[in-house]
């Protein structure tokens, strides 16, 4: 029993460590969005994403284990102690963006060229600290406009796409603020460095509130799909049981992490439906 609890939390340190959660997490919001929309993501575009964030993780992973001061965090000694597998992952998953980027998806780069070059100057500002919006507000932000880029149906009027930022928002402001120390030492400009911890939960419970009103209103008055509105209200709920949590470390992020696996509901429906 104790072999068996060991190895599972070795597998789940793994999962965490390797950004895999955050694979799971993407290829979700992905295929919720996909049914919402009712238009499919070419496959091309679809490993684009899956290799370009899995990149941009390791290497964002990495860029913290060298910086990071002692006493390091699981994570830093993990990334210092298999950088040369982790560089060799970093670098294959770089090669494979940039293939398919521009031998297959060189039309979806020119029509949003302006959104990849705000981020990649955004990133610099980060990086040199020189950045005038918190990284919060930046993280968030582009990654819920970014799973809607491949997606020419969707309309920026459209109330999910701000119920689904409210949730990134508030997933963000949670893992964030266990990493306040770090941020702090590094001199990063957060929302969390004016913010207390107590506060912060409130904040992520007032704005999960809002985000959850939202869905129901859409789903009474606007005739939301009922396999849409479980998805993504079961979403805001794993959410809020993670705020309510106490942990710290690799299980509380990827915790907040995986409570966009609901959102795989409408296809998990579809599937069965096909059976039926």
């Amino acid at each position: 029993m104790m072999f068996l609890k060991g190895s599972i939390v070795s597998i789940a340190k793994l999962i965490s460590f390797l950004a895999l959660d955050v694979f799971i997490s993407l290829i979700a919001n992905l295929s919720f969005f996909s049914s919402y929309l009712n238009e499919k993501i070419r496959p091309t575009l679809f490993l684009f994403y899956l290799s370009s964030v899995w990149a941009l993780y390791l290497a964002d992973h990495l860029w913290d284990a060298f910086r990071e001061k002692e006493p390091l965090s699981e994570r830093s000694a993990f990334y210092l102690r298999h950088r040369f597998v982790l560089v060799t992952f970093l670098t294959f998953s770089s090669i494979i963006s940039l293939i398919i980027g521009f031998m297959y998806e060189l039309d979806f780069l020119r029509s949003h060229y302006h959104v990849f070059l705000s981020f990649l100057l955004f990133l610099v500002f980060v990086v040199t600290k020189l950045s005038p919006i918190p990284k919060e507000i930046l993280v968030s932000g582009y990654y819920t406009y970014g799973i809607f880029l491949p997606f020419s149906s969707f309309c920026e009027n459209d109330r999910m796409i701000w119920i689904f930022f409210l949730h990134v928002f508030s997933n963000v402001l949670l893992t964030y603020n266990k990493d306040r120390e770090f941020d702090k030492s590094q001199k990063t400009f957060t929302l969390i460095q004016w913010i207390s911890p107590k506060k912060v939960n409130y904040l992520v419970f007032a704005l999960l509130g809002v985000g959850f009103g939202f869905l129901l209103w859409t789903s009474i008055f606007q005739n939301l799909p009922w396999e849409f509105l479980w998805g993504m209200g079961f979403t805001y709920l794993w959410l809020a049981f993670c705020g309510l949590q106490n942990r710290n470390g690799f299980e509380f992020k990827s915790l907040c992490e995986l409570s966009y696996f609901p959102m795989f509901f409408p296809q998990i429906i579809f599937f069965f439906s096909l059976l039926l």
